[in-house]
């Protein structure tokens, strides 16, 4: 089978994974790949984390993930950045810590003469790079690193807004966010399924029990309103 699924910024949304995971397979796909950022802004960082490593086949770092592995929160964070992952570092264990900090920063998957490229970023800065689906000049530079390493597919989360682009044979994929995705104005978790023989890119949308997650933030985020 050559359907995978891709995940990524779950953001200790537990309940998101759990409904993103469950439709995974019930559509008997076996092979799950996630992006990065399984901690920050939501209320179950340790949950998430373990479950992630345990379903997924490859499980890449983000920002968020390198932050609290590291204990040091960068000053150009936004404010509820900084809060939440404050919180997160005070709640994770050491052991834990170090399982973030050993995640891979990218990983190529090689499937018959395909490669496709997965990383949290982009591919100059892996952990850090946003690539926008409205930014052309960005998706051009992709394209064309991707054209010089001799990549096919690139797999990117990040910016939490899902998009498929081709040209030329190759795909930039970007599956947005299972936990922190009212960035594109949907109140539903995201992911993507790939065939990675046909290059199909499917979008995937699962609801789920949001409200089970707010009385929970809101005891460990007094200050933060979630609508």
């Amino acid at each position: 089978m050559t359907t995978i699924a891709i995940i990524s910024d779950i953001h200790a949304n537990l309940p998101a994974l759990r409904a993103v995971l469950a439709d995974i397979h019930k559509r008997k796909v076996r092979r799950i790949f996630c992006l990065g950022d399984l901690v920050g802004y939501g209320s179950s960082p340790v949950p998430v984390l373990h479950l992630t490593l345990a379903r997924c086949e490859v499980v890449i770092k983000g920002n968020h993930d390198e932050v609290v592995a590291l204990g040091e929160i960068p000053g150009h964070y936004q404010e509820r950045a900084q809060r939440t992952l404050r919180r997160t570092i005070d709640e994770v264990s050491i052991h834990e810590r170090k399982l973030l900090h050993e995640l891979p920063t990218q990983y190529m998957l090689h499937l018959d003469n395909k490669k496709a490229l997965m990383l949290h970023g982009g591919p100059e800065f892996p952990l850090d790079q946003y690539i926008y689906p409205s930014y052309e000049e960005d998706f051009q530079s992709t394209f064309d690193f991707m054209e010089l390493i001799d990549v096919d597919v690139l797999f990117h989360g990040h910016t939490h807004i899902p998009f498929v682009r081709h040209q030329s044979g190759r795909v930039i994929c970007n599956p947005g966010s299972v936990g922190e995705h009212k960035r594109d104005n949907d109140d539903r978790a995201s992911f993507i399924l790939f065939d990675m023989e046909t290059f199909n890119a499917q979008l995937v949308r699962v609801s789920y029990n949001a409200i089970s997650v707010v009385p929970k933030f809101k005891a460990k985020n007094p200050l933060v309103v979630r609508r």
